[in-house]
């Protein structure tokens, strides 16, 4: 009997079971929804349990009437997509498989049920470029290489045809080019992979030099992706196009454009190419 009420007692002391109880806490105290994301989010609870608290409150939104979400729903939905779109750590190495792609789904559908309730009248429903920035997030991290940098590229686009039409809200800024180019740095499932994450990098000079977006300067992060995407790519062709990346970062440079500076990883990319 001593033994077993020892047990108990220590089970009641761990981290996991303290984290657990305080939540439930949490709950008793009939706190706002807003209240219990920030807290799954921070709890330190298993990935399987985060996530299926996660799943509830989002099929409580997208499952909803579209002109029906209360102004607290519609508050809660982007830090939904939020915590969706990270991975937690110990999902990582199971990431490629069916979870990462689930997280992706649905952070998307987050998306677009916003898009339907403003759609339906709501004017507080508001799409802003961090939402899209989640989705893209949860794509890149989705395991899904060539499938998800497509889709990711295909959002990028959507969003700046958005902002050409007039939706100032979904302006796609330097994260939102950096996540496209990174998408297409991790698809290692196609040779074309750098190629095409260096015409995102190409597409993005052309929207800022041109004045059709004034956020998609280049910068040496994004450089940085395609230098080392082509730096792995053992491709005949890579180091001439790492020096040529590099020439391009220093002509920007010169011209002004300080964010497209190279570094000393960029450098040392090149080398790598060789």
């Amino acid at each position: 009997m001593t033994a077993r009420i020892s047990s108990q007692k220590q089970g009641l002391r761990s981290p996991l079971r303290r984290r657990h109880l305080s939540l439930l806490a949490v709950l008793a105290m009939g706190s706002s929804r807003r209240v219990l994301i920030q807290a799954y989010i921070n709890s330190g609870l298993p990935a399987h349990t985060q996530r299926a608290w996660l799943q509830k409150l989002t099929d409580d939104i997208c499952l909803s009437e579209p002109g029906n979400l209360s102004p607290e729903e519609i508050h809660n939905a982007p830090m939904l997509m939020s915590a969706w779109a990270k991975t937690p750590k110990k999902e990582e190495s199971s990431s490629s498989g069916k979870k990462g792609k689930e997280r992706a789904v649905a952070v998307e559908g987050l998306l677009k049920r916003m898009i339907d309730e403003r759609r339906a009248g709501n004017t507080n429903a508001i799409v802003r470029t961090e939402d899209y920035n989640a989705v893209m997030k949860s794509w890149v991290n989705s395991g899904e290489m060539n499938a998800a940098a497509e889709r990711v590229e295909q959002i990028l686009r959507n969003m700046q045809d958005k902002f050409v039409e007039g939706d100032e809200h979904v302006q796609p800024n330097a994260e939102s080019f950096e996540l496209a180019i990174e998408a297409w740095t991790i698809a290692s499932d196609v040779d074309y992979a750098p190629a095409r994450a260096h015409k995102i990098l190409e597409w993005m000079n052309h929207l800022y030099t041109s004045s059709e977006n004034d956020k998609a300067a280049p910068n040496t992060n994004c450089f940085h992706l395609v230098l080392r995407a082509w730096a792995s790519s053992g491709k005949l062709e890579a180091p001439i196009m790492s020096e040529h990346l590099i020439m391009w970062m220093q002509h920007l440079q010169q011209q002004g454009l300080e964010s497209a500076k190279p570094n000393t990883m960029c450098f040392n990319t090149v080398m790598a190419a060789w």
